[in-house]
């Protein structure tokens, strides 16, 4: 079966049985409105979402990141511990 063309009309099934690559979802996020930014899979959840339900989902799934560090009141020393965060 040749692989169909990644569109609104595509079933979910179709979607999920074929390989796509990320530029191409991220094309078609852009083309629909959809947050197209996180790895390849969150962005394959969003469009399944969109194909299921019609529903544009323009936030991040992934919880913020929060610094266990206060930045404001502790002090720093030698042993204080820097994070990417």
């Amino acid at each position: 079966m040749k692989r169909p063309a990644l569109s609104d009309q595509l079933s979910v099934d179709d979607f999920k049985d074929f390989y796509w690559l990320k530029k191409e979802l991220v094309a078609f996020c852009k083309t629909k409105g959809i947050n197209q930014t996180g790895g390849k899979l969150e962005i394959a959840e969003r469009i399944i979402t969109f194909l299921q339900s019609g529903a544009i989902i323009n936030h991040s799934t992934k919880p913020p990141i929060i610094a266990k560090f206060n930045w404001h009141h502790a002090r720093l020393s030698l042993d204080t511990l820097i994070t990417d965060n």
